[in-house]
């Protein structure tokens, strides 16, 4: 139960975390289990403690280790670490193109209104996922 409870955490933050390829069943099933997650490391949770209350009396004392880090894991797997690693940019600082620290072979996200452009390099983007701008006078969520 304290292995299920730990996937249940582990396995979406490997499989969802920047600058690391996915494949669709690798990512589809990284989401289900971040979506069944909570609910499943609570059961493990539960399950493990009505054990130990069950079998208290004839268990080695060490043994409520495991419970204890499945309760761990459990509230853990509550928590939307995601929420945590990508957080937008809500306040971007703009240069001039000349004076901006991109390398040639940097892939950029180009927004242009008018007379005005942005780019956003998909470096500063694969960590935050979201860049919320104004570019002239109209907001733009940049993100891949």
């Amino acid at each position: 139960m304290t292995a299920v409870a730990f996937g249940c955490v582990a396995y979406p933050m490997y499989v969802i975390r920047p600058f690391r390829a996915q494949g669709a069943t690798e990512l589809a099933v990284a989401l289900e289990v971040r979506a069944w997650g909570p609910v499943l490391a609570i059961a493990c949770a539960v399950a493990s403690l009505a054990l130990l209350l069950r079998f208290w009396s004839r268990i080695h004392k060490a043994a409520v280790v495991l419970p204890l880090l499945t309760t761990l894991f459990a509230a853990a797997a509550q928590v939307n670490i995601f929420e945590r690693m990508f957080r937008p940019i809500d306040t971007l600082g703009t240069l001039p193109a000349s004076q901006a620290q991109v390398d040639e072979d940097d892939m950029v996200l180009a927004v242009t209104f008018g007379a005005v452009s942005r780019a956003y390099p998909i470096r500063m983007l694969g960590y935050h996922h979201i860049a919320n701008d104004w570019v002239a006078g109209s907001p733009v969520v940049a993100t891949y």
